[in-house]
């Protein structure tokens, strides 16, 4: 038996070709399921479309909470397969997950080199190669560092999700006893646990985007400024 995760499109300009989109992905999943039957394949195909109607999708934050379950459903899955004729954001997204999830990618409809393009165009996640030398036995703190993939969750494997400035705890330390490293994403500022283990090392300036240097020195001239708003 395969599970089977259908990728298509989904948000539009109005109600109604938006229920037009959901009546296409289930159409796929209808498909998909025959498919199976007539080749003697047990597929159990399902969209995420239309599985969370207590998230609204016009709401940015309800919907990248619907977009991060349909990830977390996509982790169990088995293939994905892409329906529609037609590639939105949200479907790149999906198809760049599944990548980094290894999940083979089949085109159902759509043209495979428009595939094979977003796959193509995917960033390359950051390794060892991206750290400063013998970094990962320096003092951590207020430092810049590279996570290492295998600590993202499935759904977040990026290389923006790898770039973390520690903030504190005894894991900053290469000598201290205790392992956490308490740390804020570069990306959207998200704050969180990690142990030291989680790090590749302390980033090489000459060796992240260019959107990271810009980010990094606004977060420091923030800190600079509460910093002088609390001496005063």
């Amino acid at each position: 038996m395969k599970l089977i995760y259908i990728c298509s499109p989904y948000r539009a300009d109005t109600p109604e070709e938006m229920e037009q989109n959901r009546q296409a992905a289930h159409k796929a999943c209808e498909e998909a399921y025959h498919l199976g039957r007539m080749t003697g394949a047990k597929h159990v195909p399902f969209t995420p479309i239309g599985n969370f109607p207590y998230l609204d999708d016009s709401k940015p934050d309800e919907r990248e909470q619907a977009l991060k379950l349909g990830l977390s459903l996509m982790s169990k899955c088995d293939e994905v397969w892409v329906a529609g004729d037609r590639m939105s954001e949200g479907m790149r997204g999906e198809i760049r997950a599944a990548v980094r999830m290894e999940k083979p990618v089949y085109s159902m409809g759509m043209e495979q080199a428009i595939i094979q393009t977003v796959i193509a165009d995917m960033a390359p996640l950051l390794d060892y190669k991206c750290c400063r030398k013998n970094s990962e036995n320096k003092d951590y703190t207020g430092q810049l560092l590279v996570l290492k993939s295998s600590a993202l969750t499935p759904w977040a494997k990026e290389p923006e999700n790898q770039l973390w400035v520690a903030n504190s705890g005894f894991g900053t330390s290469p000598t201290a006893r205790g392992r956490a490293v308490y740390a804020t994403c570069l990306y959207d500022g998200e704050k969180t646990r990690w142990d030291r283990s989680d790090f590749y090392g302390i980033a090489n300036p000459n060796r992240i985007p260019d959107w990271a240097t810009e980010r990094l020195k606004e977060m420091q001239g923030q800190n600079n400024d509460e910093a002088e708003e609390m001496e005063v």
